[in-house]
C-alpha cells in the first residue's frame, strides 16, 4: 500500500495524561510526531477512534511528511531545554515502521537523522517504540547511551490473531537481540496482555525471551478501550471479538477493561516470571492497581526514570506507591495463591 506525503504544522507536543481526580498512572511525556499511522493492522490499535485518522485527516495505513526539516529544527530547540527530558517516537505511529520508507522518499531515514542529534549532548534522551523488526539503518550507526530501542511484544498466539501485518514478537525478539548485542539500550512493553485460551503457556514463552535479553525495563499492560473502539476496529475489517472481553471500566473511568481479577491474575502472573532484575511497570493503569499488586513506582516506559521532572505534576500519585513496597510475594507464587483463594469465594 503506498504511503501518503503530507505535511504538519508542529511534531513535538506532551501526552495528554489523565489529570484532576483520574488516579491513572501516568504522565505527559514528550512525543515525536515523526509519522502518522501504521503500516500494521493490530485490532487493538487505539489510532482507529482518534479524531485524525476517524476523520480521514491521516491515512490510517501511514504518512510521511515532506516538511522533515522542520521537525528537526523542532528537535533542536527542544534539546536546548536545561532540564532533562525523553523524547517518544512511537505513540501516534509505530516507532521504526517509517525508517525506510524516509530513506526511499528524502535520502535519508528518520534514525540517521535524529540518533546524531541525541549523541552529540548527555542532557536528553530518545526513545523508539516499535513492533518492526527494520533495524538496518540503526545497525549502522555508532550506539549511544541516549537513545533507546523499544519493542511492543506479546505472546505469539495474540500476534497471529490480532496483530495482523506485523513481524511475528519472534522476528521483535531477534531485532532487539541485534540491537542490544550492538551496544545499544533496550525496553520492553508486553502490552496488551490477552486471557486467550492456553495464556499461560504462551506469555511464559514470551517472558523467557525478555529474560534472555536482559532488558533495563519492562512495561507490563492489559488490553483496553475507549467506547467507540470495537466499531471503528470492526469499519476497518479487523477483529473487533477482541473487544467482548472488556466488561468493567477502571476505577477511575479512563478505559474499558477486563474484570479485574482476570487483569490482576494476568500482572501477577508476568510480575512472577520476570527476572527479580529487571525493572517493571504498568502502563495506564490505575493506581488501585498498582496498589494491589504490591508495585512500587521507580520509573515507566515513556519517562527518564523515577526522578523524572514529568512526575512532579501528579507525585500525589507516586507517592502513594511506597519504595520499600516489595514485589517478593508475588516473586514467590504467594500472591497468585491468595488471588485463586479470592476468586474461589
Amino acid at each position: 500500500m503506498a504511503i501518503t506525503i503530507t505535511t504538519r504544522s508542529s511534531f513535538i507536543k506532551q501526552f495528554h495524561a489523565q489529570e484532576g481526580n483520574s488516579k491513572i498512572v501516568c504522565f505527559k511525556f514528550w512525543e515525536l510526531v515523526s509519522a502518522a499511522g501504521c503500516p500494521y493492522s493490530c485490532s487493538y490499535c487505539f489510532l482507529q477512534a482518534t479524531p485524525s485518522y476517524v476523520f480521514k485527516h491521516y491515512p490510517l495505513h501511514g504518512a510521511i511528511f515532506s516538511n522533515w526539516k522542520q521537525m528537526l529544527e523542532e528537535v533542536d530547540i527542544w534539546l536546548k531545554h536545561p532540564i532533562p527530558r525523553m523524547l517518544v517516537i512511537g505513540e501516534l505511529q509505530d516507532g521504526l515502521a517509517f525508517d525506510s520508507i524516509y530513506k526511499k522518499q528524502f535520502g535519508i531515514a528518520l534514525t540517521e537523522m535524529l540518533i546524531p542529534k541525541f549523541a552529540k549532548q548527555n542532557r536528553h534522551q530518545l526513545l523508539f517504540l516499535s513492533k518492526s523488526i527494520y533495524i538496518k539503518n540503526v545497525l549502522n550507526l555508532q550506539p549511544t547511551n541516549q537513545v533507546i530501542f523499544s519493542w511492543s511484544v506479546n505472546a505469539e498466539d495474540v500476534a497471529k490473531r490480532w496483530e495482523k501485518g506485523a513481524p511475528s514478537p519472534y522476528k521483535r525478539f531477534d531485532a532487539a537481540k541485534k540491537i542490544k548485542e550492538k551496544g545499544w539500550r533496550i525496553r520492553f512493553r508486553l502490552d496488551p496482555m490477552i486471557p486467550y485460551e492456553g495464556w499461560q503457556e504462551g506469555y511464559l514463552w514470551a517472558i523467557k525471551q525478555i529474560n534472555d535479553l536482559e532488558p533495563e525495563m519492562v512495561t507490563i499492560g492489559s488490553l483496553r478501550a475507549s467506547n467507540t473502539l470495537g466499531s471503528h476496529a470492526k469499519k476497518n475489517g479487523r477483529d473487533a471479538s477482541i473487544f467482548d472481553l472488556l466488561t468493567e471500566k477502571d476505577p477511575s473511568g479512563f478505559k474499558n477493561r477486563l474484570p479485574l481479577a482476570i487483569h490482576s491474575k494476568l500482572f501477577a502472573f508476568a510480575l512472577k516470571h520476570l527476572k527479580s532484575s529487571t525493572k517493571p511497570a504498568l502502563c495506564k493503569e490505575d493506581l488501585s492497581l498498582w496498589k494491589s499488586l504490591g508495585l512500587a513506582f521507580n520509573g515507566c516506559h515513556c519517562l527518564l526514570d523515577s526522578n523524572d521532572g514529568l512526575i512532579i505534576p501528579r507525585q500525589y500519585l507516586v507517592d502513594q506507591l511506597s519504595e520499600k513496597t516489595s514485589i517478593a510475594t508475588m516473586q514467590s507464587g504467594r500472591y497468585l495463591h491468595r488471588l485463586h483463594i479470592k476468586q474461589r469465594r
